[in-house]
């Protein structure tokens, strides 16, 4: 067990301190009021369990006096009388030496622990759950995660080693697997014979094939298109230029036709023009002249409206969008579409010189060619035909346009209807041949077999790679060797690392449950009621996390609301119950050479569980080696000492301040847990007594006020005796009977002597005021007694 802290130099208050004489028990506890020092004490007992000296570094004293800081304490293991001293020196090493002795270990709760394994500024961080799962898994399965690391340290060299061969030999091999599994039986220069062998072959027949694709890619010859029914859109031209309008309202048309025959000089344009005026007029006054219109000219207007009525317009509608659509068909482009067509197929005509030798061939391009010259010479007719036909064409619409319910004579063009027949039969005459000469083109170009050709060679080529593949393999068997090896070694670590992985996570769920459950108990026992406590996992990492789930009432409390559900105290108390349920975890042999250090285990908060608290502290000591329990709630450990030293071995040590440095030392029990007005009453002796001359003197006032409250209690509660004033305290009791009027008197002379607000006696000699402090004392304890 830790014996003694002998040195504390330049860390934290610990400027100078000596403390060897402060010798530690089974049950250690250590008193310090805030800012002493009991802080730095708990870093130096953590940074002995985890190794770590920053936060030491960190708590250097100041002022700075260039010294080193130095640690040093001593162990004893039991049994033996020697003590095994472990010393820190900043910055001349950089930890603790030597280790702790005989298998010890420490296990300290404080706030680091808090904050670090369990909440992070009141909330639950991802870090704090990670650190969670780290100390609540622990120990659990190290040997076997220690074979996993091992076994992945493996597998990752041997990947590395595999894939290092694999660039450097096996890279771009189409289909590894399977080029892995050849096992040629053939030497290299027979492979290479067979090789060159394909070569010859293959240049041999691409000669051959080389011919036949540039047969297989000459052009055949194109169907002529001439599909223009050129009569039949002159008979549809005819039908819209005789088209007229014949309506309910022929006598208003008459008289129009009248008007316009004596007013107009252009008659053609007329019905137009005064269609346009009547959509203008608004029936009272000309539109162009501003006159108001007489009684006959309003007649007239009615005429006009009832002459061109919906009907006219619409009948005007259809002849202009049919004179467009037969206008269009009529002037489209057909001889240069015609004339490019028969041009190519002549550049195709002159590409087959290999069947100059074929009778029918030569016959059908020739009679091909006098159709080429019938067609081109009535193509070059109609050309010279075509500007006078549509000079006529568009005269002959715009007049129907303009007067559409007109009917007109028939529009003929007799010459190029001769020649568009003349053109389909043409065209339907060279067409067949061209089917006939296409058929010839087919069978010449399948009888040079390209496809057999290119079928040949790829079966050649196909060989080739095969044989590349497999002289590759023999040349590459020792690196095909090595990497199947490597590969087999990769394969067989994973499944066992798989396996152990799995083994893993069940016997650390099965420690979870527990650890889980114990964590509950604990947590009830602290103080915290009504809460549960449930295992959540993460497994959005590399590595499963295990958490904190809360549920209140048996109510999820989400982790942003737990700051606002836990109280302070619920916080401690469930950093404590994660720390007890560890140490309930561990092995008998680790409990019993296990030191625990717990800081503020109990604080002025925690009053509601102080008892269950001190209950498993004592229980705990009776399985661990040491139980170190620093504190700053005075109360606390007072309730501790009146309840367990009787029973228990228990030192207690207390931190004081001595000049500029805080010291660790032995302090006395019984007067530790005095109360304040029993360590008044022996001031107030050792003073009266001559034992001491330092004294407080209106200490005295106090003290007697308090033991007469303290002595007449129960006279005050059954006489309701509630005043304040201490005078009328004691007339009060005078007057129920509870002291005598002499006794009362005299109490009113001490009252008065020892009222500090007129500083009597507080000024005298240091004798007079110890032979008042005297008669005080023999007054108090010989005099002052109930009537």
């Amino acid at each position: 067990m830790l014996r003694r802290i002998s040195t504390i130099q330049n860390i934290g208050r610990f400027k100078k301190c000596s403390a060897g004489a402060a010798q530690f028990e089974k049950i250690t506890l250590i008193f310090g009021r805030n800012t002493y020092g009991k802080s730095t004490l708990a870093d130096l007992f953590s940074s002995l369990e985890t190794g770590v000296v920053d936060f030491i570094a960190r708590r250097r004293t100041i002022p700075d006096d260039n010294q080193p800081q130095k640690a040093t304490l001593s162990f004893q293991a039991d049994g033996q009388q020697n003590e095994i001293p472990i010393n820190l020196s900043l910055p001349l090493n950089d930890g603790w030496n030597p280790d702790l002795p005989n298998g010890l270990s420490l296990h300290v709760f404080d706030d680091g622990f808090l904050h670090k394994n369990v909440f992070a500024a009141r909330l639950l961080t991802r870090s704090t759950k990670e650190r969670f799962s780290a100390f609540v898994l622990g120990a659990q399965g190290v040997a076997k995660a220690l074979d996993i690391a091992d076994k992945n340290k493996q597998k990752g060299d041997a990947t590395r080693e595999r894939n290092k061969l694999y660039s450097a030999a096996l890279k771009g091999i189409d289909d590894l697997p399977e080029f892995l599994k050849l096992s040629p039986t053939e030497s290299v220069d027979a492979i290479n014979e067979k090789i060159l062998a394909l070569r010859r072959d293959y240049d041999a027949l691409n000669k051959q094939r080389t011919n036949a694709a540039r047969i297989q890619a000459r052009k055949e010859l194109d169907a002529l298109s001439w599909e223009v029914d050129f009569s039949g859109i002159l008979l549809r031209l005819n039908q819209v230029l005789q088209a007229s309008l014949q309506t309910f309202h022929e006598g208003a048309r008459l008289s129009v036709a009248k008007h316009i025959q004596q007013n107009f000089a252009d008659h053609k344009s007329a019905e137009s023009w005064i269609q346009q005026g009547l959509t203008q007029n608004n029936g009272v006054a000309c539109q162009f002249c501003g006159q108001t219109l007489t009684k006959e000219a309003l007649q007239l207007l009615e005429i006009y409206r009832q002459s061109f009525d919906t009907s006219y317009r619409e009948h005007e509608q259809r002849v202009r969008q049919e004179l467009i659509e037969i206008r269009t068909l009529l002037n489209e482009e057909r001889i240069n579409i015609l004339k490019i067509a028969i041009e190519s197929n002549n550049s195709a005509l002159v590409g087959y010189t290999e069947l100059e030798d074929d009778g029918q061939y030569l016959r059908l391009k020739e009679r091909l060619s006098h159709l080429t010259n019938d067609l081109n010479n009535v193509l070059d007719a109609w050309k010279q035909r075509q500007p006078q036909f549509g000079t006529r064409l568009g005269e002959v619409i715009n007049q129907k346009l303009a007067s559409p319910h007109m009917s007109f004579n028939e529009f003929q063009d007799g010459a190029l209807i001769d020649a568009a027949l003349q053109i389909s039969k043409l065209v339907t005459q060279y067409n067949a041949d061209a089917i006939q000469l296409n058929a010839i083109y087919r069978n010449f170009k399948s009888s040079v077999q390209y496809d057999s050709l290119t079928q040949r060679l790829a079966e050649i080529e196909r060989d080739g790679k095969t044989e590349s593949r497999k002289l590759k393999r023999v040349e590459l068997s020792d690196q095909c060797a090595e990497y199947l090896a490597l590969e087999l070694v990769v394969k067989r670590l994973g499944e066992e690392i798989a396996k152990l992985n799995e083994e893993l996570r069940t016997e650390q769920s099965e420690f979870l449950e527990q650890f889980f459950t114990r964590m509950n108990i604990y947590f009830r026992l602290f103080g915290s009621e009504n809460f549960q406590l449930e295992k959540g996992e993460d497994k959005s990492g590399h590595t499963p996390v295990y958490f904190l789930k809360v549920k209140f009432h048996g109510i999820d409390v989400s982790e942003r609301n737990l700051e606002h559900v836990f109280s302070e105290s619920d916080r401690r108390a469930l950093a404590l119950s994660i720390f007890w349920s560890s140490l309930s975890g561990l092995s008998d042999i680790e409990m019993r050479n296990a030191i625990v250090v717990l800081d503020d285990p109990v604080t002025s908060f925690d009053n509601h569980r102080m008892t269950s608290m001190h209950q498993e502290i004592v229980r705990l000591a009776d399985s661990v080696r040491q139980i170190i329990v620093l504190s700053h709630f005075e109360h606390g450990i007072s309730y501790f000492l009146n309840t367990y030293r009787h029973n228990k071995v228990i030192q207690l040590l207390s931190i004081e301040r001595v000049n500029d440095s805080s010291n660790l030392v032995v302090s006395d029990i019984d007067c530790f847990i005095k109360t304040e007005h029993e360590k008044a009453r022996d001031r107030i002796f050792r003073f009266a007594s001559g034992q001491t001359n330092a004294h407080n003197p209106g200490e005295l006032r106090t003290f007697f006020e308090y033991e007469v409250s303290h002595r007449f209690a129960k006279q005050i509660y059954l006489n309701n005796i509630s005043v304040q004033n201490f005078s009328d305290r004691i007339d009060k009791l005078m007057e129920v009977g509870a002291i005598t009027a002499e006794i009362a008197k005299v109490a009113h002379e001490w009252r008065e002597v020892l009222n500090p607000t007129h500083h009597i006696w507080t000024g005298s000699d240091i004798e007079d005021q110890r032979n008042t402090a005297s008669r005080f004392r023999d007054f108090i304890y010989h005099d002052l007694v109930p009537a």
